[in-house]
This record gives structure tokens, sequence and C-alpha cells, in this order.
């Protein structure tokens, strides 16, 4: 049977699944099925080069023993669907959870399917596939734009640090500043949209924990902001930053020059190793 079209068969059903849409990306992975699968565990995807972040699952257990993961993007709209870029996707182990970063090209938007050969670590190849949404542009700041500059709530207008953030060892310095104080500051800066405490995807803490960890290694050289998904942890309301930054899911990490404008944009995981290499060209 053509490669193609064996493709195609493999992936309509998860295209129907994605049509039906859930909020956010679904990071759990099927205890039932069989070999490897990747779940995609970040969302509002653009059409360009997005950044993809995976996580590989055997069941339910993560797959840590990879050496490679190669990439080739479908467009499902082509029928059968014609393979177009092929890349490599970087891995991330210094993380809590590890995972794989791809940056393929997706010319225009629709649903792409992706094909992945993974090299395991004893030498031997399976594959196996999954669908993303490239939407005309993404709901969140893009790369290249000037996010809101948004006067969130700090320890100085809020002192008790457990109504800021509800990790369990929280660094102040990260809840001293406003978004919009960051951004005329000069300084690059790292805001990262994350619940410790009451994220579905169990990405979230982790992902503070890199911001600690890459703001311990260069302290005031950069500004460090974590804003919190909700504002009340009570009710669970949303935090006004979150509407006004057009989030459809959590965690995100965004880099900003000095200048104030976007230059990585971040959804899922992140990394420590990951951070730093976005915020290295901005340093002096």
């Amino acid at each position: 049977m053509n490669r193609n079209l064996v493709f195609y068969v493999a992936l309509s059903g998860l295209l129907l699944a994605a049509c039906g849409g859930q909020p956010g990306p679904d990071t759990t992975p099927t205890e039932d099925a069989g070999g490897i699968q990747i779940v995609l565990v970040a969302d509002d995807f653009a059409a360009g080069q997005p950044r993809v972040p995976l996580v590989l699952y055997a069941g339910t257990e993560r797959v840590a023993d990879v050496q490679r993961v190669k990439l080739t993007a479908f467009d499902l709209a082509d029928d059968p669907p014609t393979p177009g870029w092929t890349g490599e996707a970087t891995n991330y182990s210094d993380y809590e959870v590890p995972y794989w970063v791809a940056y393929p090209d997706l010319p225009h938007a629709g649903f792409w399917g992706l094909g992945a050969e993974i090299t395991l670590g004893d030498g031997s190849v399976t594959q196996a596939e999954f669908v993303l949404e490239a939407q005309e542009r993404s709901s969140s700041p893009a790369v290249g734009s000037v996010p809101p500059a948004s006067e969130n709530r700090t320890l100085e207008t809020v002192p008790d640090i457990a109504k800021l953030t509800s990790g369990d060892d929280p660094i102040p310095a990260l809840y001293q500043m406003t978004v919009a104080e960051a951004m005329a500051s000069g300084k690059p800066t790292v805001v990262s949209f994350a619940t410790p405490a009451y994220c579905t995807s169990k990405l979230c803490a982790p992902v503070v924990h890199s911001v600690e960890a890459v703001y311990a290694e260069l302290g005031d050289e950069v500004n460090f902001i974590h804003l919190e998904i909700f504002k009340d942890f009570a009710n669970l309301d949303y935090a006004d930053e979150v509407e006004e930054w057009k989030l459809t899911s959590e965690p995100w990490t965004f880099v900003l020059d000095g200048e104030g404008t976007i230059v990585a944009r971040l959804g899922g995981p992140v990394s420590p190793r990951e951070l730093t290499e976005a915020l290295t060209p901005l340093l002096p």
C-alpha cells in the first residue's frame, strides 16, 4: 500500500478527534494503545514554523530512552496527503518531564499530520503519528509582536505571596514587577503563565521550577515574572492577564527583548536549557 495512504488511514481517526476539539492540549496518553504514542503538549499553533513540543509514551509510561526523533509533515488537505517538510526534533532532558521540540514548516493554515521516525536506545526504529491544527494566526501574542503591558498584581500591591502563586516554595523575586514595568526597564524579560497546584497537564510546576533555576543563574540581568492562571484560588477565577494575553491553555512562557518585543513563545514544557538558549542572544 502507498506510504501516504497508510499515513492518511492512520491519521483519519486522530483528525476526527482533533476536529471535535477540547480547550487546550490533551496531554493524557491512552493506556491500552500499542507501541509509542506522541502526545502534543501545547496548542495555539500558527502557520509558519511553530514550536511543537512533544512527549513520548508507551501506554501511560513516558519513554526517555530515545536517541532520535525525525518528523515529516503531511498536508491533510491533499488527497492523498503528500509529504513536505522533514526535520529533526531536539531533546530536552533537563526537565522533570523529558520532551522533544520541532519547528516544522507549515506554509498555510489547516490540519497537518506529522509522522515520526523514532530511534530507540537499542537502535531499533519505530513510527508514530499525530495531528495538529495550524491557524492563520495564533490567539496569544506572536513572536515579533509587543504583548499587553499588563499591570499584574505584585508583592507591593498584594503582600501575601500565597495569593500570587499556588507554588509550594515560591521565590519572591518572581513577584516584584509588573509586565508594564519590565517592558519599560530596557532589560530582557521572562513572563511565565502557570498554576503549579491546579494544572491539569502536570507540566506547570516544572515550568516554574525552570524559570526559578534560570533566575538563580542570571539574577538581575533579566526580569523574571511568574503570573498565576487564577486570581482567586477559592473559586478558580481566571486572572485578568490570561484574558489580556488571550491564552487558550497553560503553561505558557514568553521571552521579551529589551524593547518589549516577543522573541520566543514557549507553550507547554520549558527546560532550563531551552529557556537559557532563548535568552542568550539578548544578554550582554
